[in-house]
Formats: structure tokens, sequence, C-alpha cells
């Protein structure tokens, strides 16, 4: 018997009434070079791309890691808002997107450092990339963290989480014994795989994560917390291992790409592309398996662990944050309904 948790679309405004369309801004930037760091974002629900409530932690956790010589850059995960009510849909759109992107990127920069974040439906999203399905997405078992790329994850942080879950050992704030929905158990046991290179924020009163009345709970947790955050996530790239052995000359790696995918097909079955691989191998070949990792579709089937590149990496400069306002917060029930 299986089951099918399906969102039983109660969806209602908190703030004002949520209008079916999507929210203009900028495309979401979907690839970049392969930096020592890269930052994986989820958005929240009806923000822009590049948004100016969570993209200070971008600023944050990059501005520290470029202060210890290191590169950082960060990609989106692509999905709708509003996408006629459907949240369901809407998740499901951003786990299959995130984990395509994380994927290929993996294969194109194996030695890079990933730090994933997600706030509010983006770190439903986020969960679900790393777990599996905690409501909706009925697509993945999550990403195998002793392989590549759960094994690239040095660092994963989740805001304002529909999904929250009590008493979880990376839980941190004053909602940490608090939840409203709670991500299923299987799923959280897979979660529970990344704990130790896991945060998860929520604070007491907030009505997404704690089934709390105060909406300016769920929404400054970036004006109080990035520094504590980008601080802790600096601290957990610096402890992650090497993925790479030690560097070789290779030609420096592509510029930062902002065009958004238009489908996912198969996870692991995008081409490399026209740049070189951060390892050295030719335009459109595949990059060399990381080591211990699982026959991914587009790897060789090789024990041979990828050299990292010494060839500078140049990292466009960032944009100007989106600023947007707050249209509404979807306010949810979950049930289980078995088939």
């Amino acid at each position: 018997m299986s089951s099918i948790i399906r969102n039983a679309l109660a969806l209602s405004a908190l703030a004002a009434v949520a209008v079916a369309q999507e929210i203009p801004g900028p495309a979401p930037k979907t690839d970049a070079p392969c930096a020592d760091a890269v930052i994986v974002m989820a958005r929240g629900n009806n923000a822009p791309y590049q948004d100016s409530r969570t993209f200070p932690f971008v600023d944050a956790t990059c501005g520290k890691l470029r202060a210890q010589g290191k590169t950082c850059d960060f990609i989106e995960v692509v999905f709708d808002t509003m996408q006629n009510g459907d949240y369901c849909t809407q998740i499901a759109t951003g786990v299959t997107n995130g984990q395509r992107e994380i994927i290929d990127f993996n294969k194109k920069c194996p030695c890079t450092k990933l730090i994933l974040n997600g706030f509010s439906q983006g770190a439903w999203i986020m969960g679900d990339i790393l777990a599996g399905p905690g409501g909706c997405s009925q697509i993945t078992t999550g990403l195998d963290r002793t392989t590549s790329p759960g094994n690239a994850v040095a660092a994963a942080l989740v805001w304002g989480d529909v999904m929250h879950r009590a008493n979880q050992p990376y839980n941190v704030l004053d909602g940490a014994d608090l939840e409203k929905n709670g991500r299923g158990a299987d799923s959280l046991e897979r979660l529970n795989r990344y704990s130790d290179v896991l945060r998860s924020y929520c604070a007491k009163g907030d009505p997404i994560c704690t089934n709390g009345d105060d909406v300016e709970k769920h929404l400054n947790y970036f004006e109080l917390y990035t520094d504590d955050a980008s601080t802790w996530a600096v601290g957990k790239f610096n402890e992650a291992a090497p993925l790479c052995d030690a560097a070789t000359p290779t030609p420096t790696p592509s510029a930062s790409a902002s065009v958004a995918p238009t489908s996912v097909g198969a996870a692991g079955t995008k081409a490399t592309g026209g740049a070189a691989a951060s390892n050295g191998t030719a335009p459109g070949k595949p990059a060399p398996r990381p080591s211990g990792a699982a026959a991914l579709p587009g790897y060789p089937a090789s024990p041979v662990k990828p050299t990292a590149p010494t060839s500078p990496v140049k990292v466009a400069p960032f944009p100007v944050p989106q600023k947007y306002e707050v249209m509404c917060l979807p306010k949810m029930t979950i049930k289980y309904v078995y088939v």
C-alpha cells in the first residue's frame, strides 16, 4: 500500500490576496563557474529570483569565503509561484529542477562544495531535494549523502520550513520544539543523514513552521540571523573534506549563466556543454566520477578522482537584490490519502 501525500489546497491569505501570475523580475541564475563554493538558493513563495529578503545570505557567505581567499558563486532552483494555486505542482517542479541543477552542476564541477539554502516554500523544496517527499512530491527519495552529488553538500539551511519537524538536532531558535505539519517519518529519516551539516531556523510564532500568528516572525529571519548563519555555513565548508585531489593546471571554467531550464529530464543526462570540465577533460566529455560515487548516468565507471582547477575562477558581480511586496503566505493543510 503506498501513501500519496496531497495538498488539500486549503490556501488562505495571511497578508493579502494572491494573484495567479508569476512574480516579475530577473531570470533565475542556473549555472556558475567551478568556484570553491556555490550556494544553491530556493526562494520563498511569491518572491522574485535574487530577492532582497534571502539574498543577503549569499552576499554574507560569499564575502566571508572571499576574505579567506576562496571563490564563491550561486545558482537558483527554478519553480513557479502562484501557479493557479496548485502548491503541490510548484513543490514537485522545484524538487525536480533543483535535483537536476545540482546533478548537472556537480558533473561539470565535481570539486565544488555546495551550500544549500531554502526559505519557506523553498525550504520545503530543499528538504525534498535532500530527503524525498515531505508533503507533495512523490518523485525522488533524495540525494544519497555517500555519493555524488550528495557528498558535495557541505552545509544546508532551511528557514521557516513548512515541513519543520519538532525536536530535531539541527533545529535552532525558540520554535525548535514546535511544528505545524511536520515532515513524514520516512522522509525525516533520510533528511537526518544530513543532520551534522543541516540547520533549520524556526521562530516561535511563525505561522508557517509553528502554526503561530505572527507573520513578522516568518519574514525577518535573514534580517536577524544572516551573520550567524553565514558564519556557521563557512565553518561547515571549511570542515568538509576536499572533494578532489591536489590541483593541476586546467582551463578557466566557463562564466556564470542566467538561463532558466525549460524542462527537466532524467537525472544526470545533461551534456557537459562546450566549456572544459573542471578536471581538464575535453569539451562535451563527462568528468571522471568522484571517488566513491555511484555510477550516475554520464559518468564513466572509473575510480579516477578528479583534480581541482588552478586557473583563476571569474565570478561575475552579483546582481542587485530584487525588492518586492509580500502578497500572501499560504496556510496549508496536509492530508494523507491511502490507496
